[in-house]
């Protein structure tokens, strides 16, 4: 297509010296009418955009004129794929357009891939900003495999690329210069170790910091894309570009020593120690009061799985419902389960390492979420977990050290 290589598009010299033309009614079956009155040129004026004035985006990739780059497409390179998808560039917006297919020799979805030409190309510096920012519309908004990716200080953009799943929803903010959906992906969380079978971290920032881009990632970025990938379905964006931006994090309560946690914790967690698991952790400090309480350490959880040590699902009521108190104040947090059944819980915390809770089983009106969207904090100001998107829908993802307080 001339959307995917402008070898093969008219040029102006193609134009200019035309020697033929003609109609088709060539590769379907069927009866077919055209009453023609001739072939004529027209010029159209492209449709303009939005122009994005707002200084607090720092602009990567536009289509404005300003930032340009090439854009490659890539439709399914494996044998068999049957993914597709098209683009055009209409004033300062891209609209790409497309389907995500079963790959038949692998029985599971493709992906299509729109990026930067380039794979050593340069993009402003982004030091020091929170988030990767799209300003984007779409016709398929409940399509659920976005992802948006970056390449940085790597010799193999192709699968060391930092990449994140995007959603457009109903909470999602609206620029009210442009009218576009505002998507800030904060940086921690992409991950450059990701499986190239279904685009999904196999490790994630948050579990590993060494998967996260650094500063210097940030510095020197090379390539910019969107994916429509592991998702069966259409799906159509039409976005502005890519930006950097800074996002203030909420105001914490969770201050060294702005809480502390309860000296009588359940399941044993009172004598688990901050050089668990923590870097820089200290022996002096349990980690319940680092993760929950201490500030210096509010970008990590506990470990993964940490609690199977702990024999959370042997201490629990199989048969009632559970309730969980904050660490530090013990006012009631979460309860479960509530609308699935015991093992449903269970497997849920097994498949993602830590508790995990859903819908009502939030006790919302003891629960505040920062200014990220993401960090979980209670009433009380303490530090529980954050909320992640699966194919299941939102899920609470907490840290057991935080929920294991005394009812007060």
């Amino acid at each position: 297509k001339c959307s995917d290589d402008e070898s093969v598009c008219p040029t102006e010299k193609n134009k200019k010296d035309i020697q033929q033309l003609g109609l088709w009614a060539e590769g379907v079956a069927g009866e077919f009418n055209l009453d023609v009155l001739g072939f004529y040129f027209e010029t159209l004026d492209s449709a303009t955009a939005p122009v994005v004035s707002d200084s607090s985006l720092l602009p990567l990739w536009t289509f404005d004129g300003e930032n340009d780059h090439d854009i490659k497409l890539t439709n399914d390179p494996v044998m068999g794929g049957v993914s597709d998808s098209s683009y055009n560039v209409t004033g300062n917006a891209v609209d790409w357009t497309g389907s995500c297919k079963v790959v038949p020799s692998l029985s599971a979805p493709g992906f299509c891939n729109l990026e930067s030409k380039k794979n050593f190309d340069k993009f402003p510096d982004a030091t020091g900003s929170t988030h990767l920012t799209l300003l984007v519309k779409s016709d398929t908004p409940d399509y659920q495999g976005f992802k948006v990716s970056f390449a940085a200080n790597t010799l193999n953009p192709q699968f060391k690329s930092f990449k994140a799943d995007f959603f457009i929803n109903d909470d999602t903010p609206v620029d009210e210069e442009t009218g576009y959906f505002k998507v800030s992906v904060p940086f921690t969380s992409f991950s450059n170790n990701w499986s190239s079978y279904t685009g999904e971290p196999i490790v994630k920032c948050s579990d590993d910091e060494s998967v996260c881009p650094t500063e210097k990632d940030k510095a020197k970025i090379q390539q910019l894309g969107l994916w429509a990938e592991g998702v069966e379905g259409d799906f159509n964006l039409s976005f502005l570009g890519f930006y950097a931006e800074t996002i203030a994090a909420a105001p914490k309560a969770v201050k060294a020593g702005g809480c502390t946690v309860q000296s009588d914790l359940l399941f044993s967690i009172t004598e688990t120690s901050a050089d668990v698991g923590l870097p820089n952790g200290s022996a002096d400090e349990s980690l319940s009061q680092a993760v929950c309480c201490d500030a210096d350490f509010a970008a990590y959880p506990e470990p993964r799985n940490f609690y199977l040590d702990k024999k959370l699902f042997v201490r629990l009521e199989k048969d009632t419902v559970n309730s969980f108190y904050d660490s530090a104040c013990g006012i009631p947090v979460f309860k479960a389960p509530v609308g699935r059944t015991y093992e449903e819980f269970k497997a849920d915390t097994a498949e993602h390492g830590w508790p995990s809770f859903r819908g009502d089983e939030v006790i919302e009106e003891n629960i505040t979420v920062g200014d990220d969207g993401l960090t979980i904090y209670s009433k009380c100001g303490t530090k529980l977990g954050t909320y992640e998107t699966d194919d299941s829908g939102t899920r609470a993802c907490i840290d057991l050290v935080c929920i294991a307080g005394v009812e007060a």
